[in-house]
């Protein structure tokens, strides 16, 4: 376990570098511990103990890659934070296992709906939530986990002290009264840079077992977070869309790139068996007989079919039939057309 005394100087060596990763990795070569790096590099404007005093009287905390309360799963990717700020009730929420949502800031009603279903029960189903406080699919994602009691951790491109975006305080207010927890690798006054929203992401995904993309655009920013995954060796979850829609560009491009589709959270709760075994064949009937009776509409009809009247004749709701849809169509057993859906022939 590193000595208590440690985070004082990491602290101070971090607030000296401007939080630059790659300025923090040469310094930390160099030297045994922080704190002979601080003896030889540092600043006499800046009190290593005088700013953390700081930050206890803020109520948050360093928690550095030594110690036993680090992430074993953050520890594990490359670039690892050196030392991580957290705020919350209880340091042990970082060792809860988690999922990961992410998606555009730009979310469609269905999108962010589907976003808080998922997060509620992936919640009831014993997961923390993790996601980045963002407008959009992060917030919704948050608010679902919160409406059903949940844990959810929100990690921030710039220091605790101030939430990003303000819009959000009152959220991000919710998430620590609730026992969730704010989490950043930039001390306490470091601003906002665009680059610090991708250092972000890997960390948002690092913290998790896996991701689950919901409504990705080709230029979203949670293409990078599926990549980071990847990369870290998680699990990809995307909840698939119309193939007409931008948002769902980049997840159906997942989906076709080998990330798994998913329609319901119990399909991710069985995939990490924590899904009771009396559920398990309910999740495979329910999603046949979707399929099913889109098909027997598609294929009683001579010419192509809206997702509306599809929904209207199948006795589905839109947003169950757009999904299945989608899959069909990833999977070339039907035909899309500015017309409409139409079955193979």
């Amino acid at each position: 376990m590193a000595d208590p005394e440690e985070a004082f100087f990491y602290h101070a060596l971090n607030i000296l570098c401007r939080s630059d990763y790659s300025q923090i990795n040469s310094i930390r070569k160099k030297f045994v511990n922080w704190q002979e790096a601080w003896r030889e590099l540092g600043n006499h404007k800046i009190d290593p103990q005088e700013e953390h005093l700081k930050l206890e009287k803020a109520g948050i905390k360093i928690v550095l890659r030594e110690n036993k309360d680090y992430p074993a799963l953050l520890r594990e990717i490359a670039h690892p934070p050196f030392g991580i700020y957290f705020s919350g009730k209880d340091i042990k929420t970082l060792k809860n296992p988690a999922i990961a949502i992410v998606g555009t800031r730009k979310a469609t009603p269905e999108g962010k709906e589907s976003a808080r279903h998922f997060a509620g029960r992936l919640a009831e189903g014993g997961l923390s939530v993790v996601s980045g406080l963002a407008l959009g699919m992060d917030a919704a994602a948050h608010e679902g986990c919160l409406d059903k009691n949940g844990i959810t951790l929100a990690v921030l491109p710039g220091g605790l002290d101030r939430v990003y975006p303000r819009l959000h305080e009152n959220l991000a207010r919710r998430i620590l009264d609730a026992g969730g927890a704010l989490i950043s690798e930039y001390p306490p006054g470091t601003p906002i840079q665009p680059y610090r929203f991708l250092e972000r992401n890997r960390i948002v995904s690092g913290l998790a077992r896996g991701i689950l993309v919901i409504e990705a655009g080709l230029r979203s920013g949670s293409l990078a977070s599926a990549r980071f995954a990847t990369e870290q060796n998680r699990d990809v979850f995307v909840l698939p869309g119309s193939v007409k829609h931008p948002n769902y560009k980049g997840s159906n491009l997942l989906i076709r790139a080998g990330a798994e589709l998913v329609t319901e959270p119990e399909q991710i709760l069985q995939d990490w068996g924590m899904l009771p075994e009396e559920n398990k064949s309910e999740i495979r009937s329910d999603d046949e007989l979707e399929i099913v009776a889109i098909l027997q509409v598609l294929l009683s009809h001579k010419s192509p079919l809206e997702i509306d009247k599809i929904a209207e004749l199948a006795k589905l709701d839109t947003q169950t039939v757009s999904q299945a849809l989608s899959l069909l169509v990833l999977t070339d057993r039907i035909n899309e057309s500015p017309l409409g859906y139409s079955p193979k022939k």
